[in-house]
């Protein structure tokens, strides 16, 4: 053959060559899946205020990534749909994750005020990080699908006074939180109650704004004065730290105590120096599984409470969603949910109470050096 014909005959063979396989890869394309191919997601909102409580969501995406490992939900690996949690956006967020990304449950939002929010359009379960009681306990709604993870802030606040009494001795106690807060004022009615009932005294009641800024003269001037054994601080960082450096700086000597809200690395990094925070006793939602701590610091570092929260919230989910067989119906979710007893995760749930409450413990620490100590008392919730 004709050298120039064999190479001419070659190339017009491997351009239609090309072609055709080209055009097989683009039929291949438009073709479905097989169902060896297709991989279904279940699709979960998480809501939290990144970079603030961050680890409720790494505590989430941690049972995640273990449930998907063992083979996702009914077949199904779980895909989280994040949403920063705002003042202003988060009914906005619950709404748009149900209608537009159409997920099958709500794990957040964290603070008991947006929580509030949440509750009345909510149509799929919300494991909530928040712990104000009566999120769930006021909804006027009797089919209602919000869930407290974490120990309510009324059982951590009956557990402070009797640590404050029984623990630190205290026969007075100056209470300042922040105005309109509803998990603060939670908190600081439940700790007056159950302080006045073991016999102490609340002598000084102090709010301020969140707007307030770095400077709280007039509250910390009202307990100067009132000199109280225990000054309870009902708020959250970066507040906290700074009425405490303020108030060593006035010569306030009262004991500092507070909550689960103190549970944020800004209580111990919004101020150059850490010493006015040093020695405080706050309670406490710490994991209490080993499992859990180690599969955290090697993925995430440091673990709290809240991350713990954000575990369970989802492996709790995944466990209601199992025993329904379905993720269809949001109301059998939450039946099974309420149902779910005895759960061993990061901590360990007996069960729910009436208003889907967690029947679980919580504690006490001191923080001295920076490092949480042993914990002082445990309590189980009622």
């Amino acid at each position: 053959m004709n050298t120039k014909i064999f190479r001419l005959t070659l190339c017009v063979f491997l351009t239609l060559s090309v072609a055709w396989l080209s055009g097989c890869e683009k039929m291949m394309d438009m073709m479905p899946p097989t169902d060896d191919e297709m991989v279904s997601t279940l699709k979960v909102g998480l809501i939290h205020p990144h970079p603030n409580y961050i680890t409720f969501g790494n505590g989430a995406k941690l049972a995640q990534a273990e449930i998907n490992a063992a083979g996702g939900v009914l077949g199904m690996q779980i895909e989280l749909v994040f949403k920063k949690e705002t003042t202003d956006t988060v009914v906005q967020s619950a709404t748009d994750l149900v209608e537009m990304d159409n997920v099958v449950a709500i794990l957040g939002p964290l603070f008991s005020s947006h929580a509030v929010k949440v509750g009345p359009v909510a149509t799929v379960p919300v494991l909530l990080g928040a712990t104000r009681a009566e999120v769930t306990a006021e909804a006027t709604d009797p089919n209602d699908l919000m869930f407290l993870i974490g120990g309510s802030n009324v059982l951590q606040a009956k557990l402070l006074a009797k640590v404050a009494v029984e623990q630190l001795e205290a026969k007075t106690a100056a209470m300042i939180w922040q105005d309109k807060d509803v998990y603060s004022e939670g908190f600081v009615g439940a700790f007056k109650a159950s302080f006045t009932e073991l016999g102490g005294s609340v002598v000084v009641e102090q709010t301020y704004s969140g707007n307030d800024g770095t400077m709280f003269d007039s509250q910390l001037t009202a307990v100067k004065e009132a000199n109280p054994d225990v000054l309870l601080l009902a708020s959250f960082p970066k507040s906290v730290p700074r009425i405490m450096a303020q108030a060593r700086a006035m010569e306030i000597t009262s004991t500092f105590i507070g909550s689960d809200g103190w549970d944020d690395p800004l209580i111990s990094t919004t101020l150059e120096d850490n010493e006015p925070v040093d020695g405080y006793y706050c309670t406490n939602l710490d994991p209490d599984a080993v499992g859990f701590i180690s599969a955290y610091a090697m993925e995430y570092g440091s673990v709290d409470g809240i991350a713990a929260t954000g575990y369970d919230a989802m492996k709790i989910l995944a466990m209601a969603i199992e025993n329904v067989g379905s993720a269809d119906d949001p109301a059998a979710i939450r039946d099974a949910i309420a149902k779910i007893t005895n759960y061993e995760g990061a901590t360990s749930i007996s069960g729910f109470d009436d208003n889907r409450n967690p029947i679980k413990s919580v504690g006490v620490r001191q923080i001295l050096n920076g490092m949480p100590q042993d914990m002082i008392i445990e309590a189980a919730s009622e």
